[in-house]
């Protein structure tokens, strides 16, 4: 997908929705599926979000929650960031199997929009390849993903 048509893709949706949230897996390996460990996997990403937004979470605030998973925030005057990291729950539907991690950017400057935000960060993960990435509205309407979904939108 074009720079231009990902960021229509968002945009499209900034009216109905003022969060996109990002669901975040491991990508394939070898046409199956990467080992899952959550806080091996919880540190990549987070040190990947990390780099490609030139930020550093609060690992102050970092916590693991009751159920094992692993919560980071990050919040400045110009934008706040939480990231969200569990297992996989027995029988989530797909697509949510496969992307057990939630990642969500707001702006709060005038300077960019948060789907401005949420486009580049969807943009710079997929770039790394390492990671299957897929982007909704807080309403559940899907904006895009770099793997297979389905028709079930």
């Amino acid at each position: 997908m074009s720079d231009s048509a990902l960021l229509e893709a968002f945009e499209q949706h900034e009216r109905s929705s003022k969060d996109f949230y990002l669901n975040v897996g491991p990508a394939d390996i070898g046409g199956g599926p990467a080992p899952w460990d959550s806080a091996v996997f919880a540190e990549q990403l987070r040190r990947d979000v990390e780099a490609v937004l030139s930020l550093t979470f609060d690992v102050s605030r970092g916590t693991v929650d009751p159920t094992g998973g692993y919560t980071s925030w990050y919040e400045s005057a110009e934008r706040s960031v939480s990231l969200q990291v569990s297992d996989p729950e027995e029988g989530d539907p797909f697509p949510f199997d496969k992307v057990p991690a939630w990642l969500i950017i707001r702006s709060r400057s005038e300077e960019a929009a948060t789907w401005e935000l949420a486009a580049g960060l969807y943009r710079d993960l997929c770039s790394l390849s390492t990671y299957l990435v897929l982007a909704e509205t807080k309403h559940g309407d899907l904006i895009t993903a770099n793997f297979d979904v389905g028709d079930d939108w």
